[in-house]
């Protein structure tokens, strides 16, 4: 009880001073944390946590009274696929292998997580995870919803909406999950309830295909082996949030099975910004002493409102305050892959996937119509009413919808043979593979005219116009090869290469090939050779020095990747037949080049003990053939084309451990420096009294937007007493410059703190009951900004903001056998 007054009373004064100084208050709240837990007396019950560039060996047991039994399942289970051992000790160096490498061999900076640690942040997703734990990783809430967030990460960016240059890749059991149409990452369609374990990769590895310019996200998937038993849970808490998971894993002679759902209903606590998601996860699997083979599927129904940024004028006066409404997203995934391991000789082993991916995605946009704007003032314009804009030939609404749907389909095959023959006595790996990988898209884009409620809602006042009919084939051919050398116990060198042949084609159904001023249909190659070195090395064992650092590892990285222009991209690439953001297609010769990413990365990693483990890197990225979207002022349109280069350089400091024997921690800070190395002109999103878009000079040394330079992350978890475990983290952010104001001329968005806690009490050996808050200090903070025009102030131009949600709290039950 006098360690819990302890708590509440420290708690007390950080808030005090929190109020008073926000930004001293992150490092002192940080330490208050720390300073409250480490007073406690140590217990023998603890949580697994995750890896910043450490080793994951020798990691606690969970108080999970389940996975103890699945322990004692495990102790003598040895899979073909190493990534089916219930604790990962090795880290993949290809999407699709079964096995990898200890990690005094990675030369980078590799953050992994499993999924304990993922339960004990209560994630909602791995966004949110990502966000509260991984370096260096940033979210800028663009639609508002939880389920659709961008993820910067090194400056890079994985987002769900098309039109935004991807420079991330995601896999799932080895499979690439960038859709198809835009290489975009949809958050909703990842079953985190089904994620065994994740790898952060960075850089620009050529081992992970395209659109791998800053990092690659690896994820894989549970087993009846790996995650033997039977868990449930359901959470209800603020602005009519449910929450319900179940997942059920068994094995019976070579065969094991795991299946999982989630279920998941929010109101949203901004207006028309209700969720409900769906996912379903199920695999199959046969394994004997040389064989595995699994066959799974995904499934996703989800129906996602969010509204967007809003002008900050109105966010002062109500922080639930909306724009434009309806903005919804619809998906649907059925996603099936087999894959398989078989190990030809105890050094030989021969692994890949099959799969067939299909998703449904359908977007309605709510927007302000600029010919409207245009061609009438303001004032004499009743938002409210049904009235129409008169222009010179027609009456226009002064709200406008935009509709899209993208039908996708992807197949492919993904095959690698791996060498752990030794060399003349030296340890070294060998891996030769290739993929064949085919998509189809059928995309819509429809507009129609609308008007404006009381409510800021949108009410359609004609019928929707179909004004783009595409149907898009990619096929990515690959063949790669990495090698991996011991040349003494204490130093490694690696060695890869990857060539890549991406063919985009374009079919249009609406304008016929004749019509060469409007067909959008194309055929385009781009392929390269990406190739990619490092060494790693330990100088105290070199030296035979006996030291108290334990696994210290010096590393050293180069390597390139690209990623081909999108469709969205290969369509509006002509100064002289300019279009509009973001899904307005022109007929145009596609003239743009692939995006080349150079990396460089140094680093040291070690430990001191399971309670103080380090990490440190360096890195420097520089895109060539950058694609950004400039201005056409003659037209007051634009079109996307090859401006030179950007820089991303930063710096990644990271400590974790684990400390009186239950008490988990870590501390991280991450610093990005992203900005333009060549002049252009590009559209900044406000707009002229004439009509006509406002226009940027960006010159070298302009800082990109969106992305904060420093963000520092804190969190830590301790079993205070028996069976009881509380917890929380923190992340600070440092202010940003609003997307749109690429050359740095107005205000920033403020930086901003927030602040989770966590905590769960063992009340049966297969009962637990749990509790989150989150904003607990209820802060208003702005993770995005955006340069655009207020209608509802005359058009005046206004920096929009993603408001954060307010202080919220949730409780809740599982239950596991």
């Amino acid at each position: 009880m006098s360690l819990i007054l302890l708590a509440t009373d420290l708690m007390m004064i950080t808030l005090r001073l929190f109020r008073k100084s926000r930004l001293p208050a992150v490092f002192l709240l940080a330490l208050t944390m720390l300073s409250t837990l480490a007073v406690a007396a140590p217990s023998t019950q603890t949580g697994n946590s995750a890896s910043d560039g450490t080793d994951a060996d020798d990691k606690p047991a969970t108080s999970n009274s389940a996975n103890d039994k699945n322990s004692e399942a495990q102790a003598t289970y040895q899979p073909v696929d190493a990534f089916e051992l219930p604790e990962v000790e090795v880290v993949s160096t290809t999407p699709v292998g079964a096995t990898g490498l200890s990690r005094k061999k990675i030369s980078g900076n590799v953050q992994t997580a499993e999924d304990e640690e993922i339960n004990r942040h209560e994630a909602l997703s791995l966004a949110d995870f990502m966000n509260r734990r991984m370096q260096s990783v940033n979210i800028s809430d663009t639609q508002n919803n939880p389920y659709q967030p961008d993820i910067t990460y090194r400056g890079f960016n994985a987002s769900p909406l098309v039109g935004t240059p991807i420079g991330i890749s995601a896999y799932q059991d080895g499979v690439r999950v960038n859709e198809a149409f835009g290489d975009t990452i949809n958050w909703d369609l990842i079953p985190q309830i089904a994620i065994a374990s994740m790898e952060m990769m960075p850089g620009s590895n050529p081992l992970f295909g395209l659109n791998t310019l800053g990092g690659a996200l690896s994820l894989r998937t549970k087993s009846g082996n790996s995650h033997p038993g039977f868990n449930a849970q359901a959470l209800g808490g603020s602005y009519g949030r449910e929450g319900y998971q179940a997942e059920y894993g068994g094995s019976s002679g070579n065969f094991d099975w795991y299946l999982a759902g989630n279920v998941f209903r929010d109101n949203g606590w901004r207006p028309f910004s209700a969720t409900s998601v769906n996912q379903g996860f199920g695999k199959i699997g046969w394994e004997n002493n040389k064989t595995d083979l699994d066959l799974s599927f995904t499934f996703a129904d989800n129906n996602m409102n969010g509204v967007g940024s809003t002008p900050q004028e109105m966010l002062q006066q109500n922080w639930s305050a909306i724009y434009t409404s309806p903005d919804v997203s619809q998906n649907t995934l059925f996603f099936v892959t087999m894959k398989g391991s078989h190990r030809l000789t105890d050094k030989l082993l021969l692994s890949g996937n099959t799969y067939d991916r299909n998703s449904n995605l359908y977007t309605l946009n709510s927007n302000t119509n600029n010919d409207c704007l245009a061609n009438m003032p303001l004032n004499n314009i009743p938002l409210n009413s049904s009235t129409t804009c008169n222009t010179a030939t027609q009456p226009e609404g002064i709200g406008a919808f935009q509709a899209s749907r993208a039908n996708q389909n992807g197949t492919g095959v993904n095959i690698q043979l791996t060498s752990d023959y030794k060399i003349d006595k030296h340890e070294n790996q060998l891996v030769l593979g290739g993929g064949y990988n085919y998509s189809k898209t059928h995309y819509t884009v429809g507009s129609q005219d609308a008007y404006f409620n009381t409510a800021n809602y949108e009410v359609p006042s004609d019928s929707l116009t179909t004004n783009v009919n595409i149907t898009g084939q990619n096929a990515y051919s690959s063949l790669f090869a990495t090698d991996t050398f011991s040349v003494f116990d204490w130093m490694h060198v690696n060695s890869s290469v990857n060539w890549t042949q991406a063919q985009v084609r374009t079919f249009d159904s609406l304008n016929s090939p004749s019509d060469t001023a409007n067909y959008l249909g194309n055929n385009v190659h781009f392929q390269r050779l990406n190739p990619s070195a490092g060494i790693t090395f330990n100088p105290f064992d070199a030296l035979k020095l006996d030291t108290p650092m334990q696994d210290f590892t010096n590393y050293f990285n180069y390597n390139e990747g690209f990623r081909a222009p999108t469709t969205v991209e290969l369509s509006c690439a002509s100064p002289s037949a300019p279009c509009s953001l973001p899904n307005s297609f022109v007929s145009d010769p596609p003239t743009l080049k692939p995006v080349v990413s150079h990396t460089m990365e140094a680093g040291m990693r070690g430990k001191f003990s399971q309670a103080l483990k380090w990490n440190f890197a360096l890195y420097q990225t520089i895109n060539s053939n950058d694609i950004l979207f400039l201005n056409e002022t003659s037209s007051g349109q634009g079109y996307f084309a090859n401006v030179g280069t950007t820089k991303r350089q930063g710096l990644e400091l990271g400590l974790n451990g684990l400390a009186l024997d239950s008490l988990n921690w870590y501390i991280s800070y991450g610093f990005v420096d992203a900005t333009y190395q060549s002049s252009a002109v590009l559209s900044n999103g406000l707009t002229l009294s004439n009509g006509n878009p406002a226009t940027d000079n960006v010159n070298p040394g302009n800082h990109i937007p969106s992305i904060p330079q420093n963000t520092f992350k804190f969190g830590s978890e301790y079993e205070f007493f028996k069976n009881f475990f509380f917890g929380g983290d923190l992340q600070h952010v440092s202010s940003q410059y609003a997307r749109g104001d690429d050359a740095n001329l107005y205000s920033q968005i403020p930086d901003y703190t927030i602040v989770n806690l966590n905590s769960r009490y063992m009340l049966t050996k297969n009962v637990e009951l749990f509790a989150m808050g989150r904003n607990i200090f209820d802060v208003h903070y702005a993770s995005l900004g955006q340069m655009s025009n207020n209608l509802f102030n005359n058009n005046n131009p206004s920096q929009f903001q993603g408001p954060g949600a307010p202080a919220t709290g949730y409780a809740g039950v599982r239950i596991h056998w």
